[in-house]
């Protein structure tokens, strides 16, 4: 009788990289394949580490952002601040490095304000100057103080 093989399990930095490796392939073809991508990704891994999950719903974020689709940007932003105290958690060093690079608060921001939501654009602003990302949000939260 054969030996059953037991499958690997890949560490959650293994998984984020992976999931960066084949969101860039399929971003070389257009924000359509990457869409395509993202949501069998979503169907298919049910056990994603919420921490990888922050980082899925920031890529679906900028996806969404780029179709135009701005009601989906504004559901794949709430799906990252979801799961972004898990990232903190488990991907904290990736996390810090990547936040400056994220889409999450620029799309979010440019979704919610395109949606008529001001005031969660102004939340979102100061969520991302709360975490150190510098002068661009506070000249974007003081466009938007008029919403105040």
């Amino acid at each position: 009788m054969a030996r059953r093989i037991e499958p690997t399990k890949k560490s959650m930095p293994e998984v984020l990289a992976d999931l960066r490796a084949s969101y860039r392939e399929a971003a070389i073809i257009g924000p359509e394949a990457t869409l395509k991508f993202l949501e069998r990704t979503f169907a298919g891994q049910h056990s994603m580490p919420n921490a990888v999950k922050c980082f899925a719903f920031d890529l679906l974020a900028e996806c969404k952002a780029q179709l135009g689709d701005w009601e989906g940007c504004e559901l794949a932003v709430q799906g990252a601040l979801k799961n972004i105290a898990a990232a903190e958690l488990d991907l904290g060093a990736e996390l810090k490095k990547s936040l400056p690079t994220m889409s999450l608060f620029e799309r979010g921001i440019a979704a919610r304000s395109e949606l008529g939501d001001f005031e969660g654009a102004l939340q979102l602003c100061d969520e991302a100057l709360e975490r150190g990302l510098g002068a661009h949000y506070a000249a974007k939260r003081d466009s938007l103080s008029w919403a105040r």
